[in-house]
């Protein structure tokens, strides 16, 4: 991103508002170590289902968590979110703020589910 440019300050205005939600924070925290569902995000977070989901979206759209389809025994799916959010570096210098985020690029599902088929083989 371009020093102190739109982007930078919408993505730290965004970034910031999602950083200061008690809730956004214990998702990108719980998440940053394993993939969870909803449900189990709401088990573990100080927050009711709503607020969670809510989050779950925000974070989402700005692409500080992915989310992917898993299938349970019984033949229904569910999604398990994962934290991209990496780093957020602001910046202050004559021309003003800017912000980096850095994201971890997201999962390849097809392309792990088929790393573990290999590794549980061997």
């Amino acid at each position: 991103m371009a020093p102190g440019g739109d982007a930078d300050r919408d993505d730290l205005g965004r970034v910031a508002e999602l950083l200061a939600n008690p809730c956004a924070r214990e998702i990108l925290v719980y998440t940053a170590r394993e993939a969870l569902s909803a449900d189990e995000l709401v088990a573990r977070c100080d927050a009711s289902r709503t607020t969670v989901y809510r989050q779950l979206e925000r974070l989402e759209a700005a692409e500080l968590v992915t989310s992917t389809v898993q299938l349970d025994p019984g033949g229904h799916h569910f999604e398990r979110y994962r934290a991209r959010l990496d780093r957020v570096t602001v910046d202050l210098d004559s021309d003003g703020l800017s912000v980096t985020v850095d994201r971890t690029d997201p999962p390849n599902d097809a392309v792990d589910r088929l790393e573990g088929l290999f590794d549980r083989l061997r």
